[in-house]
């Protein structure tokens, strides 16, 4: 079965558009993240997370948990955006 676009699907388009505005909140709230990627295995792992300035090891760990917690949220109150997530990089818009 061929995979359709987020505009052939409207579940789709809304659970990108609730995820582009978790995200944007989050890259608000926490000005030193520079980017993250989702882990490609299906679990909300946050992997090369970008920071600046590099945080200690207790501030990673509460970043990591933000970030985990962001994307649990928006899967949980929309499921199918769980197929938008996997090994895509997500970062910080510099204008």
């Amino acid at each position: 079965m061929k995979n359709a676009s987020v505009a052939e699907r409207p579940g789709l388009a809304r659970a990108e558009a609730r995820l582009e505005e978790s995200l944007v909140a989050l890259f608000s709230d926490r000005p030193e993240l520079c980017g993250f990627t989702v882990a490609s295995d299906g679990a909300l792992l946050a992997a090369d997370i970008g920071v600046y300035p590099p945080p200690d090891a207790e501030g990673l760990k509460l970043l990591c948990e933000e970030i985990r917690t962001a994307l649990r949220e928006v899967v949980d109150e929309r499921p199918e955006a769980a197929e938008l997530l996997a090994g895509r990089t997500f970062a910080r818009s510099v204008h």
